[in-house]
């Protein structure tokens, strides 16, 4: 896990120099469809399923947000079926009028559906991450997520997001997210309820 930390601290390092060159503002109100695939240390087989995630403004600078994923597979000819289900609050602050540092805290639940027996766990996730409009339609996400479950114990993350913006609203995007023991890859698309300048205004009195 330190050399994640590590690998990520110089990745956003290496996105400062570049935030000047962005032309558009960020929005966090936005919609996040996504397909998905987990490679689980040990197990041969990936668990494949997908996303959707969301966000939305309450004030210039914090915003509500949630997430749903379902994943299966097979294992010794049975179904697989593991869910889970987030939701929380996060605040941003402006670093310029195209990049951000955030944080976000929230519940969470995980659902494991085996041969007919289900087990549950909750807890809480602790995130911090930065976005940054490098070019006017490039954007780049990168960050750290802390979840902590009541029986499952916690789990450390480092996660990287690229998306291009192909209209002002509409945006597509590859991510990766590398945790303790699993691996999660996901292609998706973002619809953004109030991009550029529809969205937050980082005026320079603030």
């Amino acid at each position: 896990m330190r050399y994640h930390l590590v690998s990520a601290v110089a990745a956003l390092g290496a996105m400062l120099p570049l935030m000047t060159q962005a032309a558009d503002e960020l929005s966090y109100s936005y919609l996040d469809p996504a397909y998905i695939t987990t490679d689980i240390d040990g197990f041969d087989d990936n668990v494949d399923g997908f996303a959707l995630r969301g966000s939305l403004e309450v004030t210039d600078q914090f915003f509500g947000w949630a997430g749903y994923t379902t994943q299966s597979t097979e294992v010794f000819g049975e179904d697989l079926d593991y869910t889970t289900m987030s939701i929380g609050g996060g605040y941003a602050w402006p670093l310029s009028p195209t990049a951000d540092i955030y944080g976000r805290l929230g519940y969470v639940k995980a659902e494991v559906d085996y041969a007919g027996f289900d087990a549950d766990d909750d807890g809480y996730l602790l995130g911090a991450g930065l976005r940054a409009r490098v070019a006017q339609e490039f954007e780049l996400e990168g960050g750290l997520n802390y979840m902590d479950f009541s029986d499952s114990g916690d789990d450390t993350s480092v996660y990287a997001a690229g998306r291009w913006y192909f209209t002002p609203s509409f945006a597509a995007g590859l991510e990766a997210e590398l945790g303790n023991d699993a691996t999660t890859y996901g292609i998706g698309v973002r619809w953004s309820f109030a991009p550029g300048n529809a969205g937050r205004s980082f005026s320079s009195n603030r």
